[in-house]
């Protein structure tokens, strides 16, 4: 069936790529129905219990999206603070043009922060300043903000030099994406028009909503850009290795078409797209090569044999086509078990190359056998010196295979001690390079205001009202003042905060009454009185529920990583329940603390995924091979290079965030390719050739060597393109991918075959006639 299937499309060529040209017409007509998405919930699955938490709690408070502004003196003027006409100025209008921003809930800043002072026997609540009533010495006002706990550093740094300006935004859940353009172009506008009348000044723009849409535009910068940059590289690699225009062009045409039907089928379901998927136009073209590549090796290599085109192009797919049958299958099964993912865009991410895989496969059997049935028999110019290359190499090998095995295996051990030292973290403050503003501005945050990270814990007293118990107020600051004394911590805010600064106001501002009210009734009147005096949009619904059940607390953290996040959540909930037994806190929320979680979860999820798929792989390595023996040794080369990779990584990164965890089941489905070749060729020798395993071994090379060494740089090649990336954790995939299929042809080089020849005892007598490759 197979050979009447290659005789068909070698008889008909024009008949494959007419029907080819519809499919990718048909798919070029799917692709603009591609939707795109970058809000971080995307990240997460609806059953997530950590995104449940977090909804939750935006539910019963306010919603986190949010537009940020900092304003700061310039790095040169050292002695400046912001406390002169100018700068004041510049808040102010920030201020005021934040509630105009499109979808601007609550504006908060220096300049509209609710000052609480007293007069006599009057509370007075007001903004910090106003334009109109500057006092004649600035230096008063300087002194008020920085001996207010409540304004430094939490919106003012220590220095004075450097302000926030936050917009909250209520954003339309059906269509978040395009409110969230809308309002980051608006805010940027509102930034450089800002900056044009204050020249003397920093103002930069941050905000989760400015990280989504940053998320974005940085992917559409890959796409258009790397993929380029990717084409040129696999271009000149096959140029240089394959030494032929024709078969350049070919490999070109069968990933560029196998992305276009990808990319076109996914649109046709109304796919949405997101950051992490940006990643599969590189992730197919650098795949789709390695089908290709074989057969045009095998095909050059027949035709230097004084093969005519017809019997060469029929012996090439004939030998070459369970093989590359196989390496896709194992490609898909180890892609495929992306879905094993806790992060529904890996899943998506492993699905569409999967079907890039398959559809580069039905591209390399149909369209690539057509073409070249109708192309002119090329002059045979595939390097003999490599083949030779490879012959020697092979030798070398043979002869030294005991202390090349100790080697490699010794290397391998070494590297599962680095391996250990990877740090499970996640680092969504460090999705982007400082080529983006986004990210400048939230390490100039860092550096000034500080409280990177930041955890929510909902205190809940479970009673309407209950917030105004005193012992309930009396529990909440013993647990706000431990948390001030704990390392990292860097700022903390509380109701709590907010009522004995009422206690101390409503007590001729002495300062020993600067402690939580007596009574539940003078609690619940100082909030009444406090929020009766709040102008509009600056309530407390971002602290209280509409109940007055239950209250936020908001903890700052330094930079830190997500083991430390983890933990510092569980002291805290530990330390609340045996000294504050009354606020119920269960856990903590906040990006940080989903970000954390889910990094642990997909680490874990990625493991059982691997493991399910190095099963299945092996178990069709073994039928394949019709051999238990070869199967079981195909798991070698196949388990150890992510273990030399991951170690590398240890060794000069030392951290595992989600993008880079899922590597593991990606590149094994990639390197399985390589051993499935090489150990296909070295089979056929064992038993149709009737080789010994050294004979087998030189076989192998010197029929696939060359073809495994051109498809591994092709791979390296493109992978290693996404070091060019500004998206980080694209950046961190592609670079541990190409470490990874580096890795594995050293493996496949210099540790399968000596352990084949340390292994294979097998004696095999000639009886018969060697019979075509046709079975792997």
């Amino acid at each position: 069936m197979r050979e009447r299937f290659l005789n068909w499309v070698i008889a008909h060529p024009w008949l494959v790529i007419v029907a080819i040209a519809i499919m990718i017409l048909s798919s070029l007509a799917g692709i603009p129905r591609l939707g795109f998405t970058s809000d971080f919930r995307m990240y997460f699955g609806p059953e997530n219990p950590q995104l449940k938490a977090f909804e939750e709690m935006e539910q019963r408070f306010s919603r986190q999206d949010n537009v940020f502004f900092l304003v700061s003196t310039p790095s040169s003027q050292a002695d400046q603070t912001l406390f002169q006409q100018d700068a004041l100025a510049l808040i102010e209008a920030l201020t005021t043009a934040g509630w105009k921003l499109p979808y601007s809930q609550r504006v908060d800043s220096l300049q509209n922060f609710q000052y609480t002072q007293v007069d006599g026997d009057d509370l007075l609540i007001a903004e910090f300043y106003t334009l109109d009533e500057l006092p004649l010495d600035l230096s008063v006002l300087a002194q008020r903000a920085m001996n207010d706990p409540d304004i430094v550093p939490k919106i003012l740094s220590k220095d004075g030099r450097t302000t926030g300006i936050n917009v909250q935004l209520f954003l339309p859940e059906n269509n978040s994406a395009a409110a969230s353009l809308e309002t980051v172009k608006a805010a940027r506008a509102l930034a450089n028009s800002l900056r044009q009348q204050y020249p003397d000044f920093s103002i930069e723009v941050a905000g989760s909503v400015t990280s989504n849409v940053t998320m974005g535009e940085a992917i559409k910068q890959d796409i258009e850009s790397l993929l380029v940059i990717s084409y040129v590289i696999m271009l000149a690699i096959m140029l240089l290795l394959l030494r032929t225009v024709t078969g350049m062009l070919l490999v070109t045409a069968v990933i560029g078409m196998s992305v276009i039907v990808t990319m076109g089928v996914f649109g046709w379901l109304s796919y949405t797209l997101t950051p992490p998927t940006g990643f599969v136009p590189t992730a197919i073209m650098t795949i789709a090569v390695a089908d290709t590549i074989h057969i045009l090796v095998s095909y050059y290599y027949y035709l230097r044999q004084g093969n005519d085109k017809k019997s060469a192009l029929m012996t090439s797919l004939s030998i070459n086509f369970s093989p590359v049958f196989i390496t896709s299958i194992t490609t898909m099964i180890g892609v495929l078990c992306l879905n094993t993912s806790d992060s529904p865009p890996y899943r998506d991410m492993g699905n569409m190359i999967a079907v890039g895989v398959l559809v580069a496969w039905l591209l390399t059997i149909t369209f690539l056998p057509a073409v070249l049935a109708l192309l002119p028999t090329p002059k045979g110019r595939s390097s003999q010196q490599q083949s030779a290359l490879m012959d020697r190499l092979a030798d070398t090998i043979i002869r030294h295979h005991k202390a090349l095995f100790i080697t490699m295996v010794a290397l391998v051990a070494a590297s599962a001690t680095f391996a250990g030292r990877n740090i499970i973290t996640e680092r969504w403050h460090e999705f982007f390079d400082t080529s983006f503003e986004v990210r400048r501005t939230i390490d100039h945050i860092e550096k000034s205001l500080g409280g990177l990270h930041v955890l929510y814990f909902v205190t809940d007293s479970e009673r309407d009202n209950g917030i105004n118990d005193v012992e309930f107020l009396q529990q909440l600051d013993d647990l706000v003042q431990w948390l001030h004394q704990q390392p990292g911590v860097v700022q903390v805010t509380s109701i709590s905060d907010t009522l004995k600064r009422l206690n101390q106001n409503l007590h001729g501002d002495d300062p020993a009454w600067y402690r939580t009210p007596e009574s539940n009734e003078a609690a619940a009147q100082y909030l009444l009185l406090y929020e009766l005096s709040l102008p509009l949009g600056l309530g407390l619904d971002n602290t209280l529920t509409s109940d007055r059940s239950a209250t936020r607390i908001q903890v700052s953290l330094e930079r830190s990583d997500s083991r430390h996040i983890l933990a510092m959540e569980k002291d805290i909930v530990a330390w609340s329940e045996a000294h504050a037994p009354l606020l119920h806190i269960r856990e903590a929320t906040g990006l940080d603390i989903v970000f954390a979680n889910l990094t642990f979860r997909n680490v874990t999820a990625m493991l059982e995924g691997t493991g399910f798929a190095l099963i299945i792989i092996s178990l069709l390595m073994i039928a394949a091979l019709r051999s238990w023996r070869l199967g079981l040794i195909s798991m070698v080369p196949n388990i150890f290079p992510a273990i030399l990779a991951y170690g590398l990584w240890g060794l000069l990164y030392g951290k595992v965030d989600t993008a880079t965890s899922v590597v593991a089941c990606v590149s094994l489905g990639i390197v399985v390719d390589d051993t499935v070749h090489f150990l296909s060729k070295y089979n056929y020798a064992r038993l149709q050739l009737k080789h010994s395993p050294a004979d087998a071994i030189r076989y192998a090379f010197h029929t696939v060597g060359v073809a495994l060494l051109i498809t591994s740089a092709i791979l390296i090649g493109g992978f290693m393109v996404m070091e060019f990336s500004h998206f980080n954790p694209s950046r961190a995939m592609g670079t541990l991918l190409a470490i990874t299929i580096a890795v594995a042809l050293l493996i496949d080089f210099l540790l399968l075959p000596p352990l084949l020849l340390l292994t294979d005892k097998r004696q095999i007598v000639k009886t018969h006639k060697p019979e075509s490759p046709l079975v792997v």
